[in-house]
């Protein structure tokens, strides 16, 4: 990004579209991952998938107005400045696309479709690279830019994806309110938990908005973009994870579904303790070589010279990456419930922590983050134990009827 202040402007407006993904996620996608394992008949499918779609649809609507009017709300009340409400309409206006290409990878992914979602995945990140590319090559880089990139990739994206696989898709009225209906009651804890865990991880650079400055909150932005490099790794096994999981509860039962975690959440965990370790040494230096040297006068006019942020936000990184993976197992054996208290425990931990220290700083904010994913990431393995328990006993039960 051009400046921290675009930064800025670009993560309080980032922040508010992850959140309307967490909802979309928690209603359409999420629901379709699980349900879409139960009946794998072809024209059921066909049905299923097209009901979806539409469900999809009618949400994004929803969430756009929502948006909307909040923003008008926000800037009305003075809390957003001029520049940063521009951008939050721009992402707005382009948040249809990015929800719909969402819909579209885990479609693909629910489908076993593996192959197709990373060619997709590749083509849509190496084109909009080469943009972002071409517009820091000509000065232009500001947060406005970014999100009209962002949306003409997804458009090209979704044009690609529906030309190949419309045919997979049948629409019928009496399924799309039934399929609503048990979306909703299936993806009412999962939009809490997502709500929660969206706050939880943005509620930091929100609070520097406020507290600190616009530039505070770019300047942390930035620090958290290193420790989100991560992130395709992470979203890209746990997509594989969610369906897998759920097949092999249904098909093997608790013991299949327990190898499947074992292997998964080990491979997460090796990858982002070695990942972690890298920040931890060297985040400093990557911050520094990725977003240049205003980045770092910053650290040397407010923080000493020393940039703690990076190596601390990395120490979550392999607690992140387990609760996700213990997320799968959760929803596989249909306790959204219990990965939504967990997300509650992960919101009260993070308000605890910052307003336990004297003031809303950077050093604050990312320990609060940190204790915050440690508390969270305990709770669900705590629940899934628990579950798992149950489970086993009611098998043990039935099997001595």
């Amino acid at each position: 990004m051009g400046s921290p202040e675009q930064l800025g402007y670009y993560s309080t407006a980032f922040g508010i579209l992850i959140l309307l993904i967490a909802v979309h996620e928690a209603f359409v996608t999420t629901p379709m991952t699980v349900f879409s394992q139960s009946d794998r008949t072809e024209e059921r499918q066909k049905t299923l998938s097209g009901s979806m779609l539409i469900t999809s649809l009618l949400l994004i609507g929803i969430l756009v107005i929502c948006g909307g009017v909040y923003c008008a709300w926000m800037t009305t009340a003075q809390i957003f400045s001029e520049s940063a409400t521009v951008v939050i309409i721009i992402m707005l206006l382009i948040a249809p696309l990015q929800l719909l290409r969402e819909f579209s990878r885990r479609w693909l992914l629910a489908n076993l479709e593996v192959r197709p979602s990373a060619i997709l995945e590749f083509l849509t990140a190496t084109v909009l690279v080469a943009a972002l590319a071409v517009a820091v090559i000509n000065a232009k880089m500001t947060a406005t830019v970014v999100f009209c990139f962002i949306g003409g990739v997804n458009l090209l994206a979704l044009v690609g994806c529906w030309t190949v696989y419309r045919h997979r898709f049948r629409f019928q009225p009496s399924d799309i309110k039934v399929t609503a209906g048990r979306n909703f009651r299936y993806g009412r804890w999962v939009a809490g938990e997502n709500i929660c865990s969206t706050i939880m991880m943005y509620q930091c650079i929100w609070l520097l908005t406020v507290y600190v400055s616009e530039e505070a909150a770019g300047v942390f932005f930035a620090c958290f973009t290193v420790v989100l490099m991560a992130n395709p790794f992470l979203l890209g096994v746990c997509s594989i994870l969610a369906p897998r999981s759920a097949r092999e509860f249904h098909e093997h039962g608790l013991k299949g579904l327990i190898v499947v975690l074992i292997q998964y959440i080990g491979l997460i965990l090796v990858v982002l303790l070695g990942f972690s370790a890298v920040l931890w040494f060297f985040g400093e230096s990557i911050t520094n070589l990725f977003f240049g040297n205003q980045y770092k006068e910053f650290f040397n006019a407010h923080l000493n010279g020393k940039n703690l942020i990076t190596p601390t936000l990395g120490l979550a990184l392999p607690f992140l990456g387990v609760s996700f993976g213990l997320t799968c197992g959760l929803l596989a054996i249909n306790r959204p419930q219990d990965s939504f208290y967990s997300s509650v425990v992960g919101l009260v931990a993070i308000v605890i922590a910052i307003f336990l220290f004297p003031e809303v700083n950077f050093q604050s904010t990312a320990v609060s983050f940190l204790i915050a994913v440690i508390a969270t990431m305990t709770s669900r393995l705590c629940f899934l134990i628990l579950a798992c328990r149950k489970l086993m006993l009611q098998n043990e039960s039935h099997a001595a009827a």
